[in-house]
């Protein structure tokens, strides 16, 4: 009975050892707006990966080439029609001087 205890909690272990329920990303970037869709706001950061923030920017982040240090929740689940890259929620983000 005890073996089977430990296998069962072993086998739950490594099949939750990778999930994480909030995958964040920091980093730093430039905004960019592509013009496909009607237009929208993503980031590309400095290591060359796309984010299309979900919801767009807030205004005063839609500056083409203004340099951002930013923190995104990574979302999955979420699909646009942009297809532009990786969706993410904002957190946080800064202007960069």
């Amino acid at each position: 009975m005890a073996r089977h205890l430990v296998s069962l909690l072993v086998a739950v272990l490594l099949t939750t050892a990778g999930c994480a329920t909030h995958r964040t990303v920091h980093g730093t970037g430039s905004v960019h707006r592509l013009t496909t869709e009607g237009g929208f706001w993503v980031i590309r950061s400095d290591d060359g990966t796309t984010y299309d923030p979900i919801g767009s920017l807030s205004p005063e982040f839609q500056q083409e080439g203004l340099r951002v240090k930013f923190e995104g929740e990574f979302k999955p689940d979420v699909v646009s029609t942009h297809m532009a890259g990786t969706m993410i929620q904002i957190v946080k983000i800064q202007r960069l001087q």
